[in-house]
């Protein structure tokens, strides 16, 4: 497989990337703005991402400025068969987790790179990267997406322009090899990875690299996302994420969220930790700004030490924390309360992290 040429050059262990958090200026899509940067990729597989861009996420959404954790759990293993039904909510959390990531095959791409040619990837490759997309927002108590087959369209040759250039660009010139219009515009409106479809999920949610944005993993987890175009080659694939229509009403959105949350999704395999790249917090709106936001987060009554990062406006959020764990780790079994308080928040955000292992 081709790797693509960085910009900044940043090696990860295991893997071979580069990092950087430039993108393309912004362009007017009903209030979507394109931005990006790319990022390194980790675990077994070697390859880059784009962040899909920022974007206002408009309006207001409902709910208010707290939660509590919600559902159950908090045992260190649960397990069950994928025929069960019902169930805690940590137990149904964890058959979701097995059973979507049973198979995670990446299909077949029926086109070239030379000649040009988009082709398609197949059912099994854009059925598998959805079906995980919808994992993690299921995990997160979020409405699953649908595929559109007009973005399904622009998306494949978004992914063939970056396999055949060996980059990764929002902004794609003319004089690429396999230029198409169709493809430029979707570049500026996908997150964008160098290896395949399926694998650039995971990839997305870790989202090692971004450290200004985690603008990936604020996309699949916006309350606008949907529906979305999945388009892949076997070097490279696109996720069109902006101009979404989705309708759901969130007025903050976690990383890990509030409830049962499998620790296989923190340590996600073959990819740099959460724990490592950052817990995150966005909100939609001003009566939910983030900005100058303090975190504190307890376990078993005990404080456990972050660092808290402002990120980036409008990657799939109005506003957006990062916070990174001093000196700890995730552990299963245990619950960890995080609450935000900032200047703009009315009501401080409180939530429970209840965290399982899905072994």
């Amino acid at each position: 497989m081709r790797h693509h040429a960085a910009v900044l050059g940043l090696l990860l262990s295991a893997c071979t990337g580069g990092v950087s958090e430039m993108g393309p200026p912004p362009f007017d899509d009903g209030g979507v703005a394109a931005g990006g940067g790319e990022a390194s990729a980790g675990g077994a597989a070697a390859g880059g991402l784009v962040a899909g861009g920022a974007a206002s996420a408009g309006g207001t959404a409902s709910g208010g400025g707290s939660a509590s954790g919600g559902g159950s759990g908090g045992g260190a293993v649960v397990s069950g068969p994928c025929s069960m039904t019902g169930g805690t909510r940590a137990e149904q959390v964890c058959r979701r987790w097995r059973c979507d990531r049973m198979d995670l095959s990446e299909g077949t791409w029926s086109g070239t790179v030379m000649p040009c040619a988009a082709g398609e990837l197949n059912d099994v490759g854009k059925n598998n990267a959805l079906k995980l997309i919808n994992l993690y927002r299921f995990i997160a108590d979020l409405p699953a997406v649908t595929l559109d087959v007009t973005k399904n369209l622009a998306a494949q040759e978004c992914a063939l322009m970056m396999d055949a250039n060996n980059q990764l660009s929002h902004t794609p010139p003319t004089t690429w090899a396999c230029y198409s219009m169709n493809g430029a515009t979707a570049a500026g409106r996908s997150n964008i990875c160098s290896t395949r479809a399926v694998r650039c999920i995971d990839m997305y949610m870790s989202d090692s690299g971004n450290a200004t944005t985690i603008g990936h993993r604020r996309w699949f987890l916006s309350n606008q996302l949907g529906p979305i175009g999945i388009g892949g080659t076997t070097g490279g694939s696109c996720h069109h994420v902006i101009g979404g229509s989705g309708t759901a009403t969130k007025s903050f959105m976690a990383w890990p969220p509030p409830g049962p949350v499998p620790l296989e999704a923190i340590a996600i395999p073959g990819n740099p930790s959460v724990d490592t790249t950052g817990w995150t917090v966005q909100t939609y709106s001003a009566a939910f700004s983030l900005v100058g936001a303090s975190v504190t987060v307890t376990e078993g009554g005990v404080a456990r030490p972050v660092t808290v990062t402002q990120l980036g406006d409008n990657y799939g959020s109005r506003y957006a924390i990062r916070f990174n764990p001093m000196g700890w780790t995730t552990q299963a079994g245990k619950t960890y309360q995080v609450t935000v308080t900032a200047p703009g928040l009315a009501t401080p955000i409180s939530y429970a992290v209840e965290v399982v292992s899905c072994l």
